[in-house]
């Protein structure tokens, strides 16, 4: 039985018509960007409150793109990078000479993960308490991206090849590693790693992606629901739950990979009237999930938290049942401190 879903509508900033959801921490917490009246704003948003980041001085526009459980968030925009945290934004700095510097995530270290450079070149980056060092490419004169790290400091992203193309690849303790391509395809990216080092992305020709995941360094395709041509795999967590989408003839529907079967994530909203789900980016530890979408044809960034299975929800009725009719004939104490009683039904 497939795992079914409430949505949670996150809205759009005052003056704005969309908006998207980038990332979310195990608190539910969601980082990500909408427009305003004229530009885009980097946002947060947690139990129903959005609230507006801004951008770092001189700058027009932002976007978030990384939240780590202590609720630090990385921002982008006009080639600068900033964290926000407690409502002070610290700006990153960018490798010597260059012009721009982007952040692309974070993780429960403060580790943080993108790229800096100018446009004569530029090379995936980390920041260690907000010293920037370069992590390389894979052939000369090439560049690279770092997209996503795990609490190791294990980093994936892409990187260029000698033939130009672009390449999955993961920094490590030996370096840089090009995770290769599926069997006839030419490129290939990686965008999201869990902390057992399993590796999500695509893999593609011909302009058309293909989901895929990297487990000890073996490639494996991804399917995509039914009726759809691709698709690409934005994150996995802990349980391996994998998110992306599904490219369905240029449509995209978001969708769950779970033990080896995509879901169109739409199917499994139970009050999803007016949705269409277009692209789930980002799944946290208790399997709640962000991304964009269509309600009644605008663009909106959206929650999708698990509802509790039926069987289980009968079963804890049960247990309840049973407790109370025991405390009536007299044979619960009252709890210890420090063990949580049931709560009342």
């Amino acid at each position: 039985m497939a795992q079914s879903y409430e949505i949670t509508d996150i809205g759009v900033l005052p003056g704005g018509s969309y908006s998207f959801g980038y990332a979310i921490n195990d608190s539910g917490q969601v980082a990500g960007y909408g427009n305003t009246a004229s530009t885009n704003h980097a946002f947060s948003w947690a139990s129903g409150s959005l609230t507006d980041i801004g951008t770092l001085g001189g700058q027009a526009n932002s976007g978030a793109s990384g939240i780590n459980n202590a609720g630090v968030i990385v921002a982008s925009g006009d080639q600068r990078s900033f964290t926000f945290q407690n409502g002070l934004r610290t700006e990153l700095a960018g490798l010597p000479s260059a012009t721009f510097a982007n952040a692309n995530g974070i993780n429960n270290a403060g580790q943080i993960v993108g790229n800096s450079g100018s446009n004569a070149g530029s090379q995936a980056v980390v920041w260690n308490d907000g010293i920037i060092q370069p992590l390389g490419v894979l052939a000369p004169g090439g560049t690279s991206v770092a997209i996503d790290i795990n609490d190791a400091g294990f980093v994936v992203g892409t990187s260029t090849s000698s033939s130009f193309r672009t390449r999955a690849v993961a920094w490590g303790t030996s370096g840089i590693v090009d995770l290769g391509v599926l069997p006839g395809k030419t490129e290939s990216g990686a965008i999201g790693v869990n902390n057992a080092g399993q590796i999500v992305g695509y893999s593609g020709a011909a302009n058309i992606d293909q989901a895929v995941t990297w487990n000890n360094g073996v490639i494996s395709l991804l399917a995509p629901i039914t009726g759809g041509r691709g698709g690409r795999a934005y994150d996995i967590n802990e349980a391996g739950q994998i998110v992306g989408y599904s490219d369905v003839i240029g449509n995209f529907k978001a969708t769950l990979w779970n033990n080896g079967t995509s879901y169109n994530l739409t199917d499994l909203l139970v009050n999803g009237d007016g949705w269409t789900l277009s692209q789930a980016i980002d799944i946290n530890e208790v399997g709640q999930i962000t991304g964009n979408g269509f309600i009644n044809g605008a663009l909106h960034a959206f929650v999708l938290t698990p509802v509790p299975e039926p069987e289980l929800g009968l079963l804890f009725l049960a247990g309840v049942g049973v407790v109370v009719a025991a405390a009536r004939r007299g044979k619960v104490s009252a709890p210890r401190r420090g063990v949580p009683s049931l709560p009342c039904p």
